[in-house]
């Protein structure tokens, strides 16, 4: 590597750190408060607090690294020729050869990281993030009830409501409780209910003086039945059938399954790899700002190029999820599009550099 290349590449690497830097501050920033309201308002256990928040951010990086490293290049760049350090560098015998040997050595390594992401640590990550949400409302249920307050467990179905608590032994007073089983709508209404394990340290509800009513009114089906004592097991998520979902799968298993939705998830982890290494070429021709032009006067474009970039492999990913045909062809278009954008910028610049050799020669 020329001595050229080594010293954009220095500055390329320190831009890049920085911006990431900024961008982690603000991620992390955003997911504390999110996630400190979720404990505060009793969906997420404080101890748990610390793994959501490093899960939340191993899959935001899917998104920080590719465009860290598009800003900076452009950052880079962009001073230099505001400085007049590239036409200096021209005049000293330089090339865009030396330019994307500058990049290259820096980039190469982000598009490994992005693939084991995209193909192991983000679905890794999404799956055990899921694994610990489900797990933690099932407790929240059991443990952590607000009296005077409904309680959702979105991903069973489960109402629970209770009106009062003991504060001496923290039994609960009319108890409200809506679920669903085997398809059939019941509804238990019990005076007394206490949280309780049974012989094998299972926590199950034992709800006293109450009544079950089983399906609706005026049903065949509908029932209403008393007792004195009833135990009832907190619904248990089907984490084999959530397995199953697309953005939990490894590039691998993706590869031996036909369903649409995993072939969209192929195609759109792809598509961050390949979108990535077109972003990374595209930034030193985007670059390329006048000696009297603010040096951060072309990064609205390339915010902007990156955003509609994004949006667009997104929206026909979403295409391809849903069975449409054309959805594959759109999304190689939008690829091809932007590559030969991409090639384009670099045949203008050679030719304007031509020009001005022709003309001052």
């Amino acid at each position: 590597m020329r001595i050229i290349s080594r010293y954009i590449a220095r500055d390329i690497v320190a831009a890049i750190a920085s911006v990431a830097l900024i961008l982690l501050l603000i991620i992390l920033g955003k997911l504390f408060i999110q996630l400190l309201g979720e404990v505060l308002d009793g969906d997420l256990t404080a101890n748990m607090l610390g793994v959501v928040l490093l899960l939340g951010v191993i899959r935001y990086l899917v998104i920080l690294l590719p465009f860290s490293l598009f800003i900076g290049i452009i950052l880079v760049l962009s001073r230099m020729h505001k400085d007049s350090e590239i036409n200096a560098a021209m005049a000293s015998g330089a090339s865009s050869r030396d330019f994307i040997q500058a990049v290259m050595p820096i980039g190469i390594p982000v598009l490994v990281i992005l693939y084991l992401l995209v193909s192991y640590i983000s679905p890794w990550a999404n799956r055990f993030a899921e694994v610990i949400e489900s797990v933690t409302e099932q407790s929240m249920v059991l443990g952590q009830l607000s009296p005077g307050k409904f309680f959702e467990l979105e991903s069973t179905g489960w109402v629970v409501y209770a009106e009062s608590e003991d504060a001496q032994d923290g039994t609960l007073q009319n108890i409200f409780l809506q679920r669903k089983e085997d398809g059939k709508l019941i509804v238990e209404v019990a005076e007394l209910a206490q949280m309780q394990k049974d012989e094998s340290l299972a926590q199950v509800f034992v709800l006293f003086d109450g009544k079950t009513i089983e399906g609706i009114p005026g049903q065949a089906n509908f029932s209403i039945s008393t007792y004195q004592e009833h135990r009832v097991y907190p619904p248990q998520t089907d984490f084999s059938r959530e397995a199953g979902k697309a953005k939990y799968q490894n590039i691998m298993s993706l590869f031996s399954l036909r369903d649409s939705s995993y072939v969209a998830e192929i195609f759109q982890r792809g598509s961050i790899i390949f979108s990535t290494l077109v972003l990374m070429l595209l930034a030193i021709p985007l670059s390329k700002v006048a000696p009297n032009s603010g040096r951060f006067s072309r990064l609205a474009l390339a915010v902007l190029i990156y955003v509609l970039y994004l949006n667009l492999v997104i929206v026909t990913c979403s295409w391809i999820k849903r069975g449409e045909g054309y959805g594959l062809i759109s999304l190689m278009s939008i690829h091809l599009l932007v590559a030969m954008g991409t090639y384009i910028a670099y045949q203008k610049t050679l030719l304007s550099r031509l020009k001005r050799v022709v003309t001052f020669g």
